[in-house]
């Protein structure tokens, strides 16, 4: 008789949240005050001023300081004054160093279970949030990041899904995002598509998209879903992963990724999903562990 595969719940418990002050981050903002309000989770908003950032004036850094804390100062009064941090353990932090040498620190020292990001959707080389700051904290950590794209709207102070996308390359690497998808589909009763974009449809293809298909069934019985469906797609990933969210209504695109988001697979179209993406878009590392808090 064969044992049930038992994934455990995600429980998120520290969230950062990176800020520049710019409309783009106001909306990973509200994003990351919802998901911390729904896990009871502390909220941390980082501002990190970069001295790289201002080369030629590096004897203007404790003036850029001083003027940061005052920015992020405004920014909390703001929300308390609107309400919208109530119920929520918020933390401040106002720091100055590079990204390569800081954030991988800071996610870990603070026990970091999920990262918020904001995207300007620049096209061109991948940038995301103040040029390429966005993609060198994908590159510095390992733990989940929420990239929240300029077409995905604000989120309401209660988080709200009603449809899951999951995209997988049918890697080993992308199931590292199935305690993830669990989670959100039972937490929220949430439908779910499981999608791959593959060049040429293969047999071998419709085995293992239903296999992964099979598994999550497995996994989800007992749970309220409103439904699980397997496609499988031809054509560019980028494309065809927008298209299929659009058509589906997704609330949230979730997919699992090698060590490097930008190295050469049919995930390095990460960042095309993320700046088009009407919804915000979960990745999960493959090198990431579950949070300590998981249970």
């Amino acid at each position: 008789m064969r044992v049930a595969e038992i994934v455990p719940q995600v429980a998120i418990r520290n969230i950062a949240v990176a800020t520049d002050f710019t409309e783009c981050t106001e909306r990973a903002l509200e994003h990351s005050m919802a998901v911390a309000r729904h896990f009871g989770a502390s909220l941390h908003v980082l501002h990190l001023v970069r001295p790289s950032a201002f080369p030629f004036s590096a004897d203007m850094i404790p003036a850029l300081d001083d003027a940061a804390v005052r920015d992020c100062d405004r920014l909390i009064d703001r929300l308390h004054r609107a309400h919208q941090l109530d119920g929520i353990d918020l933390h401040r932090h106002v720091l100055q160093g590079e990204i390569r040498d800081f954030v991988a620190d800071f996610v870990r020292e603070q026990r970091i279970d999920l990262v918020v990001v904001g995207t300007h959707g620049r096209s061109g080389l991948p940038r995301l949030v103040h040029g390429s700051v966005a993609q060198q904290i994908f590159q510095s950590v390992r733990c989940p990041v929420l990239a929240v794209g300029p077409q995905s709207p604000g989120a309401a102070s209660r988080l709200q899904l009603k449809r899951t996308l999951f995209c997988t390359d049918l890697s080993r690497e992308s199931l590292a995002a199935i305690p993830y998808i669990v989670t959100v589909t039972r937490m929220w009763h949430t439908g779910l598509d499981v999608l791959h974009v593959c060049a040429e449809a293969r047999a071998e293809h419709a085995r293992s998209l239903s296999a992964i298909g099979s598994r999550l069934d497995a996994l989800l019985q007992g749970s309220e879903h409103a439904s699980l469906s397997s496609h499988l797609l031809t054509g560019k990933p980028a494309s065809c992963v927008l298209q299929f969210a659009h058509d589906h209504q997704a609330d949230l695109i979730i997919f699992g990724l090698k060590a490097h988001l930008y190295s050469a697979s049919p995930w390095s179209h990460a960042y095309e999903i993320v700046r088009h993406a009407e919804c915000p878009v979960l990745s999960i590392r493959t090198a990431a562990s579950p949070p300590a808090g998981s249970a």
